[in-house]
């Protein structure tokens, strides 16, 4: 059993001595989504401070790291394949790790950073604003909003999980065959989102993905810990609440 943490989480281990010492000794998994929001934060620019507190107590629980970008994970759950951790996210392990040694970002080096995390931005913005207009064109198709939504629509989910994880692989390997209840947090909490964003006013924003994405770490017997108050509510209509660390 591990327990899975939303990046907020580190922030508040970071903060909070207290906190630290009542779940030192859980099993507190630290995950690539964990380091790469961590990497990218505009909390660089004027709290750094903040942010290697939250690296160094990820650190404190490395033995319990998923180094594995999240749809690599899932992938390596139903394929066997040698993933270089070095060659593919090697950047991010070192720059987490000379953070949390006390180094610092250079101010030659700052407009870089700016422009880094910008770019980031944007990516997501774009992603989010694509996936909004499908969405609202799926909106226009809908005849009974309260038939729609009773439609077992898993299956769906599904084939999206499996594009991510082709995505990510290069088209090498894909979840035919996988037991999808080996990630029914991340698939029912998921289903649960595209749904609402197909019958309400919601949309997906640029956050979002990787607040989904973490849940692809979540497996049978494990625990979600986030203290955000939407995706804490969208676990439990999923039925998912034992899933949730308290």
């Amino acid at each position: 059993m591990k327990i899975v943490c939303d990046t907020n989480i580190w922030y508040h281990l970071g903060e909070d001595e207290a906190l630290f010492q009542t779940v030192k000794d859980l099993p507190l998994a630290p995950s690539f989504i964990n380091i790469y929001e961590l990497t990218k934060t505009p909390n660089f620019l004027g709290n750094e401070e903040k942010v290697r507190s939250a690296i160094q107590k990820m650190f404190y629980f490395q033995k319990y790291a998923i180094f594995e970008p999240p749809f690599i994970h899932v992938a390596k759950m139903h394929n066997s394949f040698d993933y270089d951790l070095e060659r593919e996210v090697g950047v991010y392990l070192k720059f987490t790790e000379l953070v949390a040694r006390g180094e610092t970002i250079r101010p030659e080096k700052l407009e870089d950073f700016k422009k880094f995390i910008e770019l980031k931005r944007l990516d997501l913005e774009k992603a989010s604003s694509d996936f909004n207009e499908i969405a609202v064109k799926v909106k226009r198709e809908i005849k009974d909003k309260r038939v729609h939504s009773n439609q077992d629509t898993s299956g769906i989910t599904g084939a999206f999980i499996n594009f991510c994880v082709e995505w990510a692989t290069g088209g090498k390997y894909n979840l035919e065959g996988f037991n999808l209840n080996n990630i029914e947090l991340l698939i029912r909490v998921l289903d649960l989102f595209f749904l609402r964003m197909e019958v309400s006013s919601m949309k997906i924003g640029a956050n979002d993905w990787n607040d989904f994405a973490i849940l692809s770490y979540v497996q049978p017997g494990d625990k979600y810990w986030t203290k955000e108050k939407r995706w804490l509510r969208l676990i439990a209509e999923a039925g998912m609440e034992n899933y949730i660390h308290a």
